[in-house]
């Protein structure tokens, strides 16, 4: 998996580009969350271990406001394969540990929408109907990059009258399935509804329904979110294999 994702060219801009080495950082940071929070979750009682949490969190948000789903993940990873959840019933104890991050992915929020300000586009340039079909193309669209990876430009211009209602229905309808079909076999296959879960949250500030710049999607926007769906894919892989 580690070399799948380093060497596959969806990750150029993250790691060619000058301007995008933040994402690395933010990158660098929150695999230091991961490992912080599934060390702290062997005892959480520790004030050290959250505070580490904590800590690293706020380092990545610095890097890159893309971790602001991060608290999301986590709460993933309670569920599988932390199994800290109980089923789909979720401890106060769990709830209340994320709430100080939620607070400040609220910061890094409110920081990100003053400072990106000029380049937000309006609803009266592009409206919302137009934005959540090109989000429902661009999340498909991204998959299809990533196992076949051709096409590839600096900029993907954002459609002048949105993405054609022949791709976007197909797309629609396969979201759904693939949703529908990981929340089936969530019991049996719990990995594959965390990493699909994964990729949806994390693409999910950046897919265009808060529309920031002229483009209607980026390869560099899929640097962390499609690690969900390698999880899912080397632990399948990993099953059929057997021991």
């Amino acid at each position: 998996m580690a070399l799948a994702f380093g060497l596959h060219p969806l990750h150029v801009e993250s790691v060619a580009w000058v301007a995008e080495r933040k994402d690395v950082l933010s990158g660098v940071f929150f695999m230091l969350t991961l490992g912080a929070y599934v060390r702290y979750a062997r005892q959480p009682w520790s004030p050290a271990r959250y505070g580490l949490v904590v800590l690293l969190f706020a380092l990545g948000l610095m890097s890159k406001p893309m971790l602001v789903t991060l608290p999301f993940v986590l709460l993933l990873l309670d569920y599988w394969p932390l199994n800290r959840l109980g089923g789909w019933r979720v401890p106060r104890r769990v709830i209340l540990e994320k709430l100080p991050l939620l607070g400040l992915v609220a910061v890094s929020c409110v920081a990100t929408l003053f400072a990106q300000t000029e380049a937000i586009m309006s609803f009266d340039q592009i409206s919302l109907p137009l934005r959540v079909g090109n989000a429902l193309i661009s999340y498909v669209t991204y998959l299809e990059q990533m196992f076949w990876p051709s096409g590839l430009a600096v900029l993907y211009p954002f459609p002048a009258n949105g993405g054609p209602p022949w791709k976007m229905i197909p797309a629609a309808v396969l979201l759904l399935a693939i949703s529908a079909g990981v929340f089936v076999l969530r019991k049996t296959r719990p990995y594959l509804l965390v990493g699909w879960l994964w990729y949806l949250i994390m693409l999910l500030p950046v897919v265009g329904i808060i529309q920031v710049g002229a483009q209607a999607h980026a390869d560099r926007y899929t640097y962390l979110p499609q690690i969900g769906i390698y999880v899912a894919v080397t632990w399948l892989v990993a099953e059929w294999r057997g021991p």
